[in-house]
């Protein structure tokens, strides 16, 4: 037993003042972090679906955050991809439900209608088989419904989704929405 009633040995002493020295940090972290919550402005957007809540997040972030990075970019060009061959894949179908049916503008793609058709269910093919000329014209786009006019919009005038350099621009970017 040490000097008046201490019975903490040196090494005692020495744990306890690392762990003072470790909480000590702990706080100040959590101090810190409780500062940057406090200083975080959030938003909470209320809507229906494809009421662009989702849109409306893309474009604060390309506005105030420098827009998305390197590897974000690559993911919506696969996105927009996705959503190309969807779109293609959707109206296909639904030319021949629709009364009266809707033909293809030119009948020598009907071959490459009917090949769309058979690779619908693979995930992973090669987009450049896919030609959006397919489905670019009045007749096709009355195929869709309102919810699959986002589609629309990358056969119209979005980016070619089998070119290797493609490059979507940020409102490419902001109206993509990947359907599960």
């Amino acid at each position: 037993m040490g000097c008046l009633g201490n019975s903490k040995t040196e090494d005692q002493r020495i744990d306890e003042k690392a762990q003072r020295e470790a909480n000590k940090k702990i706080e100040k972290q959590l101090q810190k972090e409780r500062q940057a919550y406090k200083a975080t402005h959030r938003l909470l957007l209320l809507g229906a679906g494809e009421s662009g809540k989702s849109t409306i997040v893309k474009q604060m972030r390309i506005l105030h955050v420098n827009g998305f990075n390197a590897e974000e970019k690559k993911q919506k060009i696969l996105d927009i991809r996705k959503n190309v061959k969807d779109a293609i894949v959707t109206i296909i179908s639904a030319m021949s439900t629709l009364t009266p049916p809707v033909s293809i503008a030119n009948p020598s793609n009907q071959p490459r209608a009917e090949y769309i058709k058979s690779i619908a269910p693979l995930s992973d093919f090669d987009y450049t088989e896919l030609d959006p000329d397919l489905c670019r014209t009045e007749k096709c786009h009355k195929c869709t419904t309102r919810d699959q006019r986002r589609p629309i919009y990358y056969l119209k005038a979005g980016p070619e989704p089998g070119r290797e350099d493609t490059d979507p621009t940020e409102p490419d970017r902001s109206i993509n929405k990947l359907r599960k």
